[in-house]
């Protein structure tokens, strides 16, 4: 909704942007109408910022002057965005919970056994082309396709991201650019 005055904004008032796109976006759209003194929609205030040279000046102004409202408005946004990634995480438990205990026998029974198949073909994959490569028959294994393979095993177990382990494990590589 938002978006086309987000694009033309640019770079002339960075936070006012970043804002237009996120979860706050309705909040910083009525904030920008009311700056510039135009109706509450998207449509009105990029009319007025493409053919009032003045508005984009203006739009500049209110971003040093609303500083501390428009990083409400971000505390906000990152809030909204943070109970989210919550609210899933607690449905994704709920889900795992209710199959764990689920009265069907298939059911409870399902995801160990995925898990189980995963590690064995991820072990498979892994000694296979390791020992291939032993031979001068390939580079070994991929360890993006074995993580691929693996992944089940290592989300039954209760891992959602290997981030967390890169400062106390420095041999799994480059973290954030840096090696």
């Amino acid at each position: 909704m938002w978006d086309k005055v987000k694009e033309f904004i640019g770079g002339a008032a960075p936070v006012v942007g970043s804002l237009l796109g996120g979860p706050a976006g309705g909040a910083t759209g009525s904030l920008i109408a009311s700056w510039l003194g135009v109706e509450d929609s998207p449509e009105k205030v990029l009319e007025k910022l493409q053919t009032d040279p003045k508005a984009m000046v203006e739009l500049k102004r209110m971003e040093s002057e609303e500083r501390k409202q428009l990083r409400e408005l971000e505390h906000q946004a990152a809030l909204a965005k943070l109970k989210d990634r919550q609210h899933q995480h607690e449905q994704q438990q709920e889900t795992i919970r209710s199959g764990d205990n689920a009265e069907d026998e298939y059911v409870r029974r399902t995801r160990p056994k995925i898990a189980r198949r995963a590690f064995y073909f991820g072990f498979a994959y892994i000694a296979l082309f390791e020992l291939l490569a032993v031979f001068d028959k390939g580079d070994g294994a991929s360890w993006e396709i074995a993580g691929m393979f693996l992944a089940p095993t290592l989300a039954y177990m209760g891992f959602r991201t290997l981030d967390g382990f890169g400062n106390k494990f420095k041999f799994l590589g480059k973290k954030n650019g840096s090696v």
